[in-house]
């Protein structure tokens, strides 16, 4: 028998109490073209310690030519190597205490060029790590060793390290920005990078990260051969392969150019942390991004934040926009925009920005001779400023002044109006929000005459039709569905809706567990009939053991998941959770663009049908959270081959836990692997199973009688094998574990 051991804590977690380190972003603007020291503070850390020395990045990520930014206080803050303090800049790191940070945060300006674009500004904070340097345009860390080592040892060598749960390796250069930064931070000369042609004489190879196998380069020489779009620099004459130099080295001579060389040289190295290629998708960890995208210049944008609860990678999801024409909601692109690492999305470039005509009508201005119209002052009750309009304006005109749904009031104001009382010979409409600072700063100062705190308005109004932008859509998507969701609804669910649905356990005998949030009704609701009952309890035990599956076993998205905007989740309730839409979808709409603003941010949250603790789901703002205090369990796994079997033994000790319910989700290699029968150890009656999904063995137990798994449970999974092997080493792993207790808390399996 031979005996794999390794460690897999495996947690589902709802919300756990406890203040943690954040990057908090400012909400998006938009500057104006060509302008300096526009305000973009309202980045902030919190939550480290105030002590602590942090390294902090600010970056603007493929801004418009001539876009800039400044901190214009930078007080107690030292500018990373290869950095200064002073100066318009389009990156900076520094290192400081989270108050010096947070002061500087606060001076933030950015100066804006002449291109229209988005501004994309991207903060990332961790406490200050000795020896590593981080690029804040890409989020990778980078570590110098100025021990010295030939190319393909110091290519394993980084391969052996780690960094805040990222593998290290040998550093590629793919941008002139990286080899800059290399150069700035690496005081070293001659120092190997990923790029070698080893393997064919002068087609040079990227050797390692994220871009491993891509080719940049076919033949020598400094030209000769480089592959558009791939970055290169060679010295003058290199590469040459002079002696057999079939590996690439970075500041040759000190210079800022590449050398080939052969690999008895022995030159320091660099190692590359992180294989994305946006700071927003770093996962590192205690290492914290976030950022906000503003425009420059008058362009229409739309950004989706989406929340899918804290055990989702939503780096897995794509969207796409859609556009309503004849009462069809249809793609306005082929285009898949890929989710960020902090569920963000900007769908600017797919606006369908054609209007049309809609209900209402909207009043424009033009300066007058005649004050046909009085703007009074701010409102608090109303929340706006009441404009009243001379009827004589109406005269002639077709219009009623009950049809006016929107005004263009000079450059005071542009969007919606409400009828306040259109019964007398001033017709009073609403214009919200506070204007004061607008109308003292309009360049129609000659049309406005101030008056005991109201405005007389020399105005000439004309109507048209509104319009409005059409309404939109939004899809989300993922490859493989199914098997995402396979680790969303888990034995800790089934037990739970059991336990919520008898309100004394399954047992009969216990106090129950009441949900603490009417999401988890709809999440439970798995029939959609707004009622929660034994069916749905039932479907989702028949899902665990196997006999039936949710969704039909499909990778459609929509089979799944639910979509609310934010604001809508929040005031669901355990009152009225069933008076509300409970069928699933991956597209939600409408979504309704602004006419009076170009800055559409929409926010919202994605939950899963039958996430009854609501692990995958996010919390809701309102309600209590769920707090599980999770207690360990232990359990231990061994592999056998016999003939042509292969045999996995699980065996759970319960210690001190009362357990429920236990489940491990098998993967195996159905190339070589089928699924024979599992034979069980367990105690109290429970129902034993084990579902064969074609690539995962979902196995477990659940107890359905008064009694608890209390005794040592193992469980005994076959595989026939169809062909000769000796071992089972990487045909099969462990993709999920869970555990409940006879409470309902969810238990930590640790499998050695």
């Amino acid at each position: 028998m031979k005996r794999f051991v390794f460690t897999l804590i495996f947690i589902l977690t709802v919300s756990i109490w406890g203040y943690s380190q954040t990057v908090s972003a400012p909400e998006p603007k938009s500057f104006t073209q060509s302008t300096n020291g526009q305000d973009a503070s309202g980045f902030v850390l919190a939550g480290f310690g105030s002590t602590a020395t942090l390294l902090a990045s600010i970056s603007l990520v493929n801004p418009p030519s001539g876009t800039t930014f400044v901190l214009n206080t930078t007080t107690g803050l030292t500018a990373a190597s290869g950095f200064t303090l002073s100066g318009n800049k389009t990156r900076l790191v520094v290192t400081g205490t989270m108050a010096n940070i947070n002061t500087a945060f606060t001076s933030l300006k950015v100066n804006t060029g002449s291109l229209r674009g988005n501004v994309a500004l991207s903060v990332a904070a961790t406490i200050n790590p000795t020896g590593y340097y981080y690029n804040g345009v890409n989020g990778h860390f980078y570590r110098p060793i100025t021990t010295t080592a030939t190319y393909t040892a110091a290519r394993a060598a980084s391969l052996l390290t780690t960094f805040k749960g990222q593998k290290g390796y040998l550093v590629t250069i793919t941008s002139a920005d990286e080899d800059a930064f290399i150069y700035a931070n690496v005081p070293q000369g001659n120092i190997w990078f990923a790029l070698t042609d080893e393997v064919s004489e002068a087609r040079w190879t990227i050797d390692a990260g994220p871009e491993k196998g891509t080719l940049i380069k076919i033949n020598n020489g400094q030209l000769n051969g480089n592959i558009v779009g791939q970055y290169n620099n060679w010295a003058g004459g290199e590469p040459n392969n002079s002696g057999d130099e079939d590996y690439a080295v970075t500041k040759w001579g000190g210079g800022s150019q590449w050398n080939d060389l052969p690999n008895h040289f022995s030159n320091p190295y660099v190692i590359e942390y992180g294989t994305w290629y946006n700071p927003d998708d770093a996962t590192f960890t205690e290492f914290y991004t976030n950022s906000v995208t503003h425009s420059n210049g008058d362009i229409l944008k739309a950004q989706f934040n989406f929340e899918f609860g804290q055990s989702i990678d939503e780096t897995k999801f794509t969207t796409k926009l859609l556009a309503q024409t004849n009462n069809q909601y249809l793609p306005t692109t082929n285009i898949s925009r890929n989710i960020n690492g902090l569920g963000r999305v900007d769908m600017t470039n797919d606006l369908d920005t054609v209007k049309v005509y809609g209900t209402g009508v909207k009043a424009l201005t033009s300066a007058g001779q005649v004050e046909w119209a009085i703007i009074n002052p701010y409102n608090t009750t109303l929340v706006g400023h009441q404009l009243l309009i001379d009827e004589r304006e109406f005269i002639g005109t077709g219009v009623s002044p009950n049809d006016v749904t929107s005004v263009k009031l000079f450059d005071i104001y542009d969007g919606p109006v409400s009828v306040y009382n259109v019964s007398g010979g001033w017709k009073t409409y609403v214009m919200l929000g506070n204007l004061a600072t607008k109308i003292t700063s309009s360049t129609f100062q000659d049309q406005l005459r101030l008056q005991d705190g109201w405005y007389g308005t020399r105005a000439e109004f004309t109507f048209t039709q509104s319009q409005n932008f059409k309404s939109h859509g939004l899809e989300l998507n993922t490859t493989n569905a199914a098997s995402l969701y396979n680790n969303i609804v888990t034995v800790s669910d089934v037990f739970l809706a059991f336990k919520e649905l008898s309100n004394a356990g399954l047992f009969g005998n216990e106090s129950g567990l009441e949900f603490v949030s009417g999401i988890q009704f709809v999440n439970a609701d798995v029939d959609a009939n707004g009622t929660f009952d034994e069916r749905d309890t039932y479907k989702l035990l028949q899902h665990l053991i196997g006999s039936d599956v949710i969704g039909n076993g499909s990778n459609n998205l929509s089979e799944y998941i639910k979509i609310l905007p934010k604001s809508e989740y929040d005031l669901i309730t355990k009152l009225n959770w069933n008076t509300k839409p409970n069928s699933t979808t991956n597209i939600y709409s409408p979504i309704n663009l602004s006419t009076s603003s170009l800055l559409n941010n929409f926010n919202y949250n994605v939950f899963w049908k039958g996430d009854v603790n609501m692990s995958h789901s996010p919390s809701q703002s309102i309600s209590a959270r769920l707090n599980n205090n999770f207690a360990v369990i232990e359990a231990e796994m061994w592999t056998e081959v016999v003939g042509s079997t292969v045999i996995v033994e699980l065996v759970v000790d319960p210690m001190s836990s009362n357990i429920s319910g236990i489940q491990f989700i098998l993967n195996y290699d159905n190339s070589i692997l089928e699924f024979d029968s599992t034979e069980y150890t367990t105690s109290g009656n429970p129902t034993n199973f084990s579902s064969n999904r074609n690539t995962f063995v979902s196995v477990g137990s659940i107890t359905t009688t008064g009694q608890s798994l209390n005794g040592v449970s193992k469980y005994r999974v076959k595989f026939k094998t169809n062909k000769l092997i000796n071992n089972s080493l990487g045909l099969i792993s462990v993709g999920g574990s869970d555990a409940v207790s006879t409470e309902g808390k969810q238990l930590i399996i640790t499998i050695k």
